[in-house]
């Protein structure tokens, strides 16, 4: 049987076998006390909970969560939701993984995008922030990191470079938002959107899989991204720069507050221009990225909306498509 990725999973009964990582599983048990397994598996394309019955205790510990299972069933339904309905697992050979299945790649050329973020930062102007921004670009390894981390695991740019994508993207708007803007510090805007997600090279995991570092899960990007500011400071420090403990404030803050409200996670409020702006920014990019996602994912085509999304609140309209010029031709003839 040919592999089936889970965006082409869409109709009950249909047969499923292939390697799938296991996002998550939990044991439990039904009212007459048969034990089942329930999962979620998950593949480059997409997500979908199982299920297997009469499964054993000495199962369950053999399948690895966060690793990956060879997986045979079918496609059922609960509660008029997709599930898969596994009939045999086993822990995945390493020679049956194929990594490509697993981890998505970003459209853009990381190469290219590099160049563009360097291109931008060049103008900046303020001494002590050139010398923050060379010591980055003298980091052969985090340059790496930069250029192949996601930006999340899954609610925006989830695929190896998303990081770097969203980066530039924040950045080129930052730029045009300081020249509408003019009261805006440019370099301290510029080199905050430069820093504010890098502590997630250290927060997430992308070698074999999405998913969390234990320095993610126990720290968080925010906390590193402060972590690593400090590092870099100090190597300006080292090499003969003077850099303001202002300025390093300022930016501080900038990585602290740039998720906007304590509700997301953001330990301070922005309370600088320049931070609130990069919030803003950084939250449309990370927003509409998402939802042009989930639009063009949805799995009715023809459908003016999508179904119920959680991170919206509500359903996307997709838009409206022009008339082509016979219908028009039709509608405007009638009386």
């Amino acid at each position: 049987m040919p592999r089936l990725f889970i965006e082409q999973l869409r109709t009950p009964g249909q047969g499923v076998e292939g390697v799938f990582q296991v996002a998550e599983k939990d044991l439990r048990t039904t009212k007459k006390g048969a034990l089942f397994i329930s999962a979620k598996l998950r593949d480059r394309t997409g997500e979908l909970p199982a299920v297997m019955w009469d499964a054993t205790q000495a199962l369950f510990a053999a399948i690895p969560q966060g690793g990956y299972a060879l997986v045979k069933g079918r496609l059922g339904e609960f509660g008029g939701a997709l599930q898969i309905v596994i009939e045999a697992m086993r822990p995945a050979k390493e020679s049956e993984v194929r990594l490509e299945d697993f981890l998505a790649v970003g459209p853009g050329d990381p190469e290219e995008q590099l160049a563009q973020l360097r291109s931008i930062l060049d103008s900046v102007e303020r001494p002590a922030l050139r010398a923050l921004v060379a010591a980055l670009w003298a980091d052969e390894a985090l340059l790496r990191d930069l250029a192949r981390a996601p930006a999340a695991e899954k609610l925006h740019h989830a695929y190896l470079g998303g990081l770097l994508e969203h980066t530039l993207s924040v950045i080129e708007t930052a730029v045009v938002i300081a020249r509408r803007y003019p009261k805006l510090d440019r370099d301290i805007l510029l080199v905050g959107a430069l820093w504010h997600d890098l502590g997630k090279t250290r927060e997430l995991a992308y070698a074999r899989a999405l998913g969390y570092t234990d320095a993610g899960r126990l720290v968080g990007h925010i906390a590193q991204g402060v972590l690593m500011l400090e590092e870099k400071i100090e190597a300006v420090h080292a090499a003969g720069t003077d850099f303001p403990e202002e300025l390093a404030n300022v930016l501080r803050h900038m990585i602290l507050a740039h998720h906007g409200v304590h509700e997301f996670g953001s330990p301070k409020l922005p309370m600088t221009a320049e931070a609130l702006a990069l919030h803003h920014v950084d939250n449309l990019d990370a927003k509409l990225h998402a939802f042009w996602r989930d639009v063009s994912a949805d799995a009715d085509p023809q459908r003016r909306w999508t179904s119920f999304n959680k991170m919206f609140g509500g359903a996307l309209y997709k838009g409206f498509e022009e008339p082509d010029d016979e219908n028009q031709g039709d509608r405007e003839g009638a009386v």
